[in-house]
């Protein structure tokens, strides 16, 4: 079991609720720009961030989860100008020993690893840009070794099919 991670869903429930039933997984992240009320069902049971178009101040704007060898770090992405770059989120991921980065705001679904640290947008259930399709992904603890981790990122579109031509598997430091 792993994690799903979906961003930008922008006010929509009945899809969100359909993907989170979709996959069995130990936790669901969202990445911010939901656009509801954070209480209501099933973004209650989410650990969620604040967006740039999310109103409510309950929410903060980044969150730090550890699981299993994994240290991730969410937001996102409006504070850091992931639009233009993603040096002030790698500088913000080093400073909390981040070995993951999970962001949204740019709706692009992206997937790489620089100096050991994986930056990871799922894209978007609402407005898709650069992909023809909503995506969302699943993120799986696939290894362990003395000194790295090893994860496998899945992308889905939005009816469930996987999208073979992103995501794969990444050789993270533990």
């Amino acid at each position: 079991m792993g994690i799903l991670v979906m961003s930008d869903s922008h006010g929509l429930v009945r899809e969100v609720q359909q993907v989170a039933g979709r996959h069995a997984v130990e936790k669901i992240l969202h990445c911010g720009d939901f656009c509801v009320d954070h209480l209501r069902e099933p973004f209650s049971h989410m650990t969620l961030v604040r967006g740039n178009c999310d109103t409510t101040k309950d929410v903060p704007t980044e969150q730090q989860t550890k699981w299993r060898y994994l240290n991730i770090l969410q937001t996102h992405g409006h504070l850091f100008g992931v639009k233009n770059s993603l040096l002030r989120l790698h500088y913000r991921a080093e400073e909390m020993g981040a070995n993951v980065v999970v962001f949204g705001h740019s709706h692009v679904p992206t997937c790489g690893v620089v100096r050991d640290i994986l930056f990871l947008n799922p894209g978007s259930l609402q407005m898709p840009r650069g992909f023809d399709v909503p995506t969302y992904v699943i993120l799986e603890q696939t290894g362990v070794a003395k000194s790295t981790v090893q994860v496998t990122v899945s992308f889905f579109d939005h009816r469930g099919n996987p999208v073979q031509s992103l995501g794969g598997t990444y050789s993270l430091r533990r």
